[in-house]
């Protein structure tokens, strides 16, 4: 009998009403009103506040098909969004914490630039975001959040030496074997398969060849984010100075051996964002005014996400500020050449160090 307890639970629960069972595969991309993707802490509350405003829709008289895998592994739709090629099969509402992938050239040159797809961004934001260049000036990508990257210090093994303040100081010769950043790999294969190409990207961008070079030769190794707030300050601690995501480096407890550095450039802003199909913009406007709302926005920025909503209760310390690559630097032809290059310049060097260094995962 107790075969009825599943449908009826799944009846009355509206994010297993509308999402399914979440240990379902999740890979197609196609046919969705909404694919979403965003940080793990925010998946989900995201998700439940997704299925309540599909469910006023069905109850409007219209029903709306959303996904929003919850990271079960396995490929996910979001990795082939780039073998779409008719417009009607990309979702009518996109919301991602990803890149790369989202969109192929061929896409975004024959659906994107010819206005098929809207950012939907309010005109109001807070002066942080407009003075990083987060708001897209295309009006094709709207940002409702970020993700900044700043400098977990552990103090006890960083010593007599001088705490860095900038982005800059990281390629200098005294911080050798203390940079860590995220990155993972199988415990079978030698070359690192993930790592944080966004911050190599931005540090290639902003520190030039020959620095670059002297910051990949300062770095200890590569570790998942979630256990940077674990090992910092403590016996085990394999570098100095972790490159985190601001809402997991505020989660480490040893706060009397270790600190929370915002650079001077400005926290690596990695944009949390949505587009939109405009021909459907109306369908699916509910799920941008949930992104953009003041509520969501305090949310996000209890979170450590710095939302884009103005004019609320700011959690951000005083004086700190976002850096950003820049849209039209981001859609030009020498992003992907430089992608490639900081890519090939971070395996060589690893190779030099004979990458014998111990996986932490």
């Amino acid at each position: 009998m107790g075969a009825l307890t599943i449908p009826l639970s799944v009846e009355f629960d509206p994010v297993r009403r509308f999402f399914g069972d979440p240990a379902a595969p999740r890979a197609a991309p196609r046919g969705w009103d909404f694919l979403g993707s965003c940080p793990v802490p925010l998946r989900a509350r995201m998700r439940d506040n997704i299925a309540q405003i599909a469910q006023q829709r069905m109850e409007a008289g219209s029903a709306l098909k959303c996904c929003l895998p919850m990271g079960q592994g396995g490929p996910s739709p979001m990795e082939r969004l780039r073998f779409i090629r008719n417009r009607e099969d990309f979702p009518k509402f996109l919301v991602s914490s990803e890149h790369g992938n989202a969109f192929n050239r061929a896409f975004h040159a024959d659906f994107v630039e010819t206005g098929s797809f809207v950012s939907l961004q309010p005109r109001r934001a807070t002066k942080m975001f407009v003075d990083a260049g987060l708001i897209d000036p295309k009006a094709w990508i709207g940002v409702y959040a970020a993700a900044p990257f700043v400098m977990l210090i552990d103090r006890e093994r960083l010593g007599s030496r001088p705490i860095p303040t900038a982005w800059a100081q990281l390629c200098d010769p005294i911080y050798r074997g203390e940079i860590v950043f995220s990155g993972w790999r199988g415990g079978d294969h030698d070359r690192w398969r993930s790592f944080n190409l966004f911050f190599l990207l931005a540090m290639l961008r902003l520190l030039g060849l020959s620095r670059y070079r002297s910051l990949l030769e300062n770095v200890s190794q590569l570790m998942h984010s979630a256990q940077m707030p674990r090992f910092a300050g403590t016996a085990a601690s394999p570098g100095a100075i972790y490159v985190a995501p601001w809402a997991l480096a505020d989660l480490c407890p040893r706060r009397d051996r270790t600190m929370v550095v915002w650079p001077c450039e400005g926290g690596l802003a990695f944009p949390l964002w949505l587009t939109a199909q405009a021909a459907h913009e109306r369908r699916v406007s509910p799920f941008a005014d949930y992104l953009f709302s003041e509520e969501t926005g305090a949310w996000l920025d209890r979170n450590r996400y710095p939302s884009v909503v103005p004019g609320k209760e700011r959690f951000l310390p005083e004086n700190v500020r976002l850096h950003f690559l820049g849209w039209d630097y981001l859609r030009h032809r020498a992003a992907a050449h430089d992608a490639k290059l900081a890519a090939a310049m971070f395996h060589h060097s690893r190779e030099l160090m004979g990458e014998n260094l111990q996986c932490a995962l």
